[in-house]
């Protein structure tokens, strides 16, 4: 049996441990899907986050370690590249009912993800956050802010989501596990 077969055995019996970064503007609701992941609940008092919070949740065979990493502009600046690093997947989000920022989220996710040749192949979930909001733009708009159909370097999928009601959170992140271990296989 070769080194990359008994790797993958083990894998198999094991709860594989991957590292991903959660990316997007402030306000765009990172912190509370993480909060919702981790605890099953929506808190309404979920403070935003001042550099960083790494948090630890399981879907399926895989156990994530998250690094939710604050949306400020200068924490972008100089956190987002750092802690990319190493990463096996991408959560990016996007704050569906802020239509006034698409534009600059749009550069941010061009600027420090889709362009940058150092996370090259890593699968991005891109989740349109705040659905349960009357104004909140559809998925299929989102995605056209964020010129998704120029991504040709990332595995990728845009999921209507909702931190509140949880609608999606679980299908979003098993489209990011199935990516993960897809790509581990192929190690």
């Amino acid at each position: 049996m070769s080194f990359l077969s008994k790797l993958r055995a083990k894998f198999a019996k094991e709860k594989l441990t991957v590292k991903i970064a959660w990316l997007g503007l402030d306000q765009a609701g990172k912190t509370t899907l993480v909060k919702r992941i981790t605890s099953g609940e929506f808190n309404s008092s979920t403070f935003r986050t001042l550099g960083m919070n790494v948090d630890e949740f399981s879907s399926g065979n895989v156990r994530f370690i998250s690094w939710d990493i604050g949306g400020q502009e200068a924490f972008r600046e100089s956190l987002w590249e750092s802690y990319m690093a190493g990463s096996m997947g991408i959560v990016y989000v996007v704050d569906s009912a802020d239509r006034a920022r698409l534009s600059e989220a749009k550069m941010e996710l061009w600027k420090y993800v889709l362009d940058n040749d150092k996370v090259e192949n890593i699968p991005i979930l891109v989740l349109a956050n705040k659905q349960d909001l009357e104004n909140a733009a559809s998925a299929g708009e989102v995605a056209r802010g964020l010129n998704l159909h120029k991504v040709t370097t990332h595995s990728y999928a845009i999921v209507p989501t909702s931190a509140k009601t949880g609608f999606n959170v679980e299908e979003g992140l098993e489209w990011l596990r199935q990516r993960v271990t897809e790509k581990i296989d192929l190690l």
